[in-house]
């Protein structure tokens, strides 16, 4: 008797399975189809009464709509590998604004926000609240600001910007060195690797700028994971420029 309750609750266990794959949209693929079909044979074999039988075919029902589910998710892949990348840019051409930004918004799920102030971004800011006009022939802001303390100001945000500046062109030219020792593109993550975090995460801030200024140009091979970096001497002026994002993490 002990045998039979035990053989039960493992096809339970298989029937409780393949309905989770099913009712949760999982991989169909993480469960070894070939497996489960051996042991319901063995079961069924080790256990010949009518008893199991309603439980066994419940059992084979669920397995065979995991094959199914298998064969339709290989279907869909199979489609999404082979759609014609010229079919898309023509479906997106002849879409309206309208259309295209719904299906935009539709698709679009962003997970984290960041902002970030740039030396530039400081001294435009600084610039348009010293253009602003008085109100009423003085400012009444409730504080006030001294020309020696906005000179300050002034000079620190350039000097800054010098710096920054410095940095960009001082990791040009370690492109370029290392471009030239190499003679084919450079990894993006091995370029970016610095001593710790910080150090890797303001390479790829730095490195960002050279990029969009177009004085590195990125190719990216999806099928192998590969980003791969090819600097230039001048600045190139970009056709059709693009966006691309770039995930750092801490353990890097």
């Amino acid at each position: 008797m002990r045998k039979i309750e035990v053989t039960r609750e493992e096809l339970e266990r298989i029937i409780k399975l393949c309905e989770n794959i099913e009712k949760r949209g999982l991989d169909p693929f993480t469960v070894n189809i070939r497996e489960l079909l051996e042991r319901l044979r063995r079961i069924i074999e080790e256990n010949p009464n009518l008893d199991h039988y309603v439980v066994d075919a419940e059992t084979l029902y669920r397995i065979s709509t995991l094959i199914a589910l298998q064969h339709k998710w290989l279907r869909e892949k199979a489609r999404a590998l082979f759609i014609d990348a010229q079919m898309i840019s023509t479906r997106l051409t002849a879409m309206d604004k309208k259309t295209l930004v719904k299906a935009f918004l539709k698709a679009w799920h962003p997970i984290i926000s960041l902002e970030q102030m740039t030396p530039q971004r400081l001294r435009q800011g600084l610039e348009h609240f010293l253009s602003l006009p008085p109100r009423s022939g003085s400012r009444e802001f409730g504080w006030k600001i001294a020309d020696r303390e906005m000179e300050f100001v002034k000079a620190r945000l350039k000097l800054e910007e010098k710096a920054m500046m410095e940095k960009i062109k001082a990791l040009h030219r370690e492109l370029l060195e290392k471009f030239e020792e190499k003679g084919e593109a450079l990894d993006y993550w091995e370029f970016i690797k610095g001593k710790d975090f910080d150090e890797t995460f303001e390479r790829a801030y730095l490195l960002s700028f050279l990029i969009t200024e177009g004085y590195v140009d990125v190719k990216r091979n999806p099928l192998k994971n590969e980003v791969k970096l090819i600097p230039h001497k001048e600045q190139v002026e970009r056709k059709s420029p693009t966006s691309l994002v770039i995930s750092l993490r801490g353990e890097i």
